[in-house]
């Protein structure tokens, strides 16, 4: 029997604009967008509220914000937890913030001595030795750059001390665009980045070089522009850091394949059955461009969404669909959208056990879900209650 989803919130009109990205840390689901804002939306209450009730709207760039990186720890010998934020702006530039102790009236901005520039996409490897953290940040030119990254509690034990340094630039494919980008949480450190040509590249933290090419299995590429038809829209390493899933476009559907990275083998693809003449050999995971891509804590289920309107959640052991959950701009009770308001789902993540407030909280996963309709979706999954 497959996995079945509740819904229980949902915010329409959540922001002006495009939803672009999110990420999820203990105290808050936090979303950007292309009007500019992050949005804190409080995970604590109980499973029936209005989330527009319990948010806090932070502008960040008026350009608008395409990605956001999120880094949680507590901080050795304190009482202090930090929450450490990175927002990619349309105009290239990252702005830092950070919250202690999820408390959001303590949200300040981090200058680093040099600017993150002409930027696209940015991540964190949070060491779980605890030896070095890293920020990791794609260019708009190709190129890659890795910071290692400190933040101490200082001596009163109720501000820290932030510190962000160049380490290097990955030996990195800079004639294609860097269109997606994931890092392994793991004491092996890796870093994956998909590129325009088709590529994806495992690249080893330490050493700044690349591990293993994970080439395209699309042949039509044209080499004037230097792009390929089947582009890498979203990488997710799997917590153990041992599976990296890659979803490519596949003409207008999109492909889930997985790749052990130890070894560097394709160990298979997720697929669903289908009629439609439009799919290559092999089959497809989703009937339109994949969007999001976000592993379970224990890495068994491998959750995706894109432009078919649909989320699916899959096995890993079985490599089939666990549940599959259509989303409509009906499901929103405020329905007055415009023209322009689809119902393209533009990323999912999962939510950890007890992470949402309510009923199944402390027991049973979640499942978050937003939309360039404007909404975002919570769910949370059936049963163990």
């Amino acid at each position: 029997m497959g996995k079945q989803y509740i819904s229980t919130v949902s915010a329409a009109q959540a922001h002006s604009l495009d939803i672009t990205d999110l990420t999820i840390v203990n105290k808050f689901t936090i979303t950007v967008s292309s009007d500019g804002y992050a949005n804190f939306w409080d995970n604590k209450q109980d499973e029936v509220h209005d989330p527009k009730q319990f948010v806090h709207k932070e502008l960040i760039n008026e350009l608008g914000v395409h990605h956001v990186a999120s880094y949680e720890n507590n901080l050795p010998s304190s009482s202090i937890r930090i929450v450490f934020l990175a927002f990619a702006s349309f105009d290239g530039s990252v702005v830092f913030k950070y919250y202690i102790n999820d408390d959001i009236s303590t949200l300040k901005s981090f200058e680093p001595v040099k600017p993150v520039t002409n930027s696209w996409a940015p991540v964190f490897h949070k060491d779980p030795e605890s030896k070095q953290d890293y920020f990791i940040c794609t260019k708009a030119d190709g190129t890659t750059t890795v910071y290692s990254f400190t933040v101490a509690a200082h001596e009163d034990d109720v501000s820290v001390d932030i510190t962000l340094e160049k380490f290097g630039d990955l030996d990195a494919n800079a004639s294609s665009f860097p269109t997606s980008i994931a890092v392994s949480e793991t004491i092996d450190k890796k870093v994956a980045i998909g590129y325009a040509n088709g590529d994806v590249l495992l690249y080893d933290l330490l050493s700044l070089k690349t591990v293993y090419t994970f080439h395209s299995t699309d042949l039509q590429i044209s080499h004037k522009s230097k792009t390929s038809r089947s582009i890498p829209r979203v990488l997710r390493f799997s917590p153990g850091g041992t599976i990296l899933a890659i979803a490519r476009d596949n003409q207008s559907s999109g492909s889930i394949t997985l790749y052990d990275v130890q070894f560097g083998e394709n160990i298979g693809s997720l697929t669903t059955p289908s009629h439609s003449a439009k799919s290559t050999i092999g089959g497809f995971a989703h009937e339109g461009w994949i969007m999001g891509l976000s592993f379970d804590e224990e890495g068994k289920n491998l959750a995706s969404c894109g432009f078919d309107k649909c989320v699916r959640v899959w096995n890993l052991d079985t490599r089939e669909r666990e549940s599959t959950i259509t989303v409509s701009i009906s499901d929103l009770e405020d329905t007055e959208h415009d023209e322009f308001d689809k119902t393209v789902l533009s990323g999912v993540e999962f939510i950890k056990k007890k992470v949402r407030g309510g009923a199944g909280g402390d027991t049973n996963e979640g499942l978050c879900v937003i939309s360039f309709d404007r909404g975002i979706r919570w769910y949370r999954e059936a049963g163990g209650i």
